[in-house]
């Protein structure tokens, strides 16, 4: 009995988990598995200043269109990360087309395939999420939707 009592616990837990916010702390989001697209396990930096983060195809391509016009140390220079939730893409579609095309790519990709990554950090139809961390901590939470917003975001 107790076994399940805690089994149950756990899960209520894991399922249940808090969204983020402003003051969450960055290792939160170390709780999710992230991959490059060659399948490189991923962690975030500690020393993070910002997470951009795009949950749909197009904004995942607004974004990667900036980052490829900029060096590939563009990123780290300015201690940011970009995550890509693609869950929501068929397997088939992400091993035959995706990944090969995210490969060529210059700059450092952070993959997510789980759902329940979208369903903790905040998120907006047809915009970029972006959590300016200060401290280890997320300080603010904005959406943008243009490569002018998510340059100055970076390079702030």
């Amino acid at each position: 009995m107790n076994r399940f009592l805690t089994a149950l616990t756990i899960s209520v837990a894991i399922l249940g988990a808090a969204p983020l916010s402003v003051n969450s702390p960055l290792d939160t989001l170390d709780n999710f598995k992230y991959e490059t697209p060659t399948g490189r396990e991923m962690k975030i930096p500690k020393k993070t200043k910002l997470v951009i983060i795009a949950f749909e195809k197009d904004t995942g391509a607004l974004v990667n269109d900036y980052l490829d016009t900029q060096s590939p140390f563009y990123l780290p220079k300015n201690n940011s990360i970009f995550i890509a939730d693609i869950n929501k893409m068929p397997t088939v579609i992400t091993n035959m087309f995706a990944l090969p095309k995210l490969q060529k790519y210059k700059h450092l990709i952070y993959l997510h395939y789980g759902e329940k990554f979208q369903n903790i950090v905040p998120n907006q139809e047809q915009k970029i999420t972006l959590l300016h961390i200060e401290e280890q901590k997320i300080k603010d939470i904005s959406f943008i939707s243009t490569q002018e917003e998510l340059k100055t975001a970076i390079e702030k």
